[in-house]
C-alpha cells in the first residue's frame, strides 16, 4: 500500500494507543525524555483529532501549549517527535542522516494512527512541519490541513533558483550551520531546540515540498479543507513560494483553500509557535490559530494590529 492510499480499515482507538505507546518506547536513551512524542486524548475516541508536526530542529516540545487550546475543545492531540530531533545532545549530528522518505513515513504513521483516534483527522505544523502538513493536504483525505509557515523556498529566491540552490547543497558535503552565528551554542530560546542546522537536512525539506508542488501542478489536494498561514514579516522562508502552492492547486479546480496572513506591522518571528522563542506572541498568535483550525474562520487584520 502506497504512503498516500493510507490505511484500511484505519486502527481502532485502543490500537492507535497502543502503536503509539510501542513507537515510544522504540526511544533510544539519547533521546531527550521531555522531547519524546505527546498523546493527549481523553480516554476515548472523540470526534476531531489533530496531529501538530514541529518544525527542524525542534521538538514536540514546541507545541505544547498550544495542543491545551486543542485539548479543551475536544480534541485528541497527537505530536510526533520527528526523526533525529529531540536528543539530550543539542549538538547532536544525527540530524544529517535525516531524508524526505523519513518525512513521509512519520507523517503517513502519524495521520493512520490519529484515524484511530477520531472520526476526522485534522494536521497542522510549522516550517518543516508545515511542509509535512501540506504533503498531508495533497495525498491524504484528512478533514483539514493547516500548514503554517512551511518551509518552501527562500524568501528573496524566485522558487526555480531557491530550488536550485538546495539542489547543490544537497549534493555538497553536507555542514552544520548555526541559526545566530552570534550566539552559536548559546542560542536564546527554548533549550531543547538545537542551536544549529544540517544543510543536508534542510535541502531534504525543500526536496520534500518541491514534491508537493510538482503534484499540486496536475492533482488536486485530497483534503477537504485547506488554510495556508503565513507571516508578512517572516525572513525565513518563502512566502511566495506558498502562495505558488495555493495558485497551482485552484488551477487544479480546488476550491477548498484559503489563506490568512499575519500582518507585517505585527513584526512576528518564524517561529509563531513556540512560546519560549525570543519576541514570541502566543498572547497573540495562539488564538487565531485556534479560530483558523477550529473554527474555519479569521480575525480582521486591523484588530490584530491594533
Amino acid at each position: 500500500m502506497s504512503f498516500a492510499a493510507g490505511e484500511w480499515p484505519p486502527p481502532t482507538y485502543d490500537e492507535a494507543c497502543t502503536r503509539f505507546d510501542e513507537f515510544v518506547r522504540q526511544d533510544s536513551e539519547a533521546v531527550d525524555p521531555r522531547s519524546r512524542a505527546r498523546l493527549l486524548t481523553p480516554g476515548h475516541r472523540t470526534e476531531r483529532a489533530i496531529v501538530l508536526f514541529h518544525g527542524l530542529t525542534n521538538s514536540p516540545q514546541q507545541f505544547l501549549s498550544l495542543a491545551e487550546r486543542f485539548t479543551a475543545r475536544g480534541y485528541a492531540v497527537l505530536i510526533p517527535r520527528l526523526p533525529y530531533h529531540g536528543y539530550m545532545d543539542r549538538m547532536t549530528t544525527d540530524l544529517r542522516k535525516l531524508r524526505a522518505r523519513d518525512l513521509v513515513e512519520m507523517t503517513a504513521w502519524a495521520i493512520d494512527l490519529a484515524a484511530g483516534l477520531a472520526d476526522e483527522v485534522t494536521v497542522s505544523g510549522i516550517s518543516l512541519g508545515g511542509v509535512l502538513a501540506a504533503w498531508a493536504a495533497q495525498y491524504r483525505p484528512v478533514a483539514l490541513a493547516a500548514p503554517i509557515a512551511p518551509a518552501m523556498g527562500i524568501r528573496f529566491l524566485p522558487r526555480a533558483l531557491s530550488g536550485a540552490a538546495f539542489a547543490a547543497l544537497d549534493r555538497l558535503p553536507n555542514r552544520f550551520v548555526w541559526w545566530d552565528p552570534r550566539h552559536k551554542a548559546d542560542l536564546p530560546g527554548p533549550e531543547y531546540a538545537y542551536p544549529r542546522y544540517s544543510t543536508h537536512a534542510l535541502a531534504q525539506t525543500d526536496h520534500l515540498a518541491a514534491q508537493v508542488l510538482e503534484c499540486a501542478r496536475r492533482s488536486r489536494p485530497q483534503a477537504t479543507t485547506i488554510w495556508m498561514v503565513s507571516n508578512a514579516a517572516d525572513l525565513a522562508v518563502s512566502n511566495a513560494t506558498s502562495a505558488l502552492l495555493i495558485k497551482r492547486w485552484q488551477q487544479v479546480g480546488a476550491t477548498n483553500v484559503h489563506a490568512f496572513q499575519f500582518p507585517r506591522q505585527l513584526r512576528l518571528f518564524h517561529d509563531l509557535v513556540d512560546p519560549l522563542q525570543p519576541h514570541a506572541r502566543p498572547d497573540l498568535v495562539h488564538p487565531v490559530l485556534e479560530q483558523i483550525i477550529v473554527d474555519g474562520t479569521t480575525p480582521d487584520p486591523m484588530t490584530l494590529r491594533r
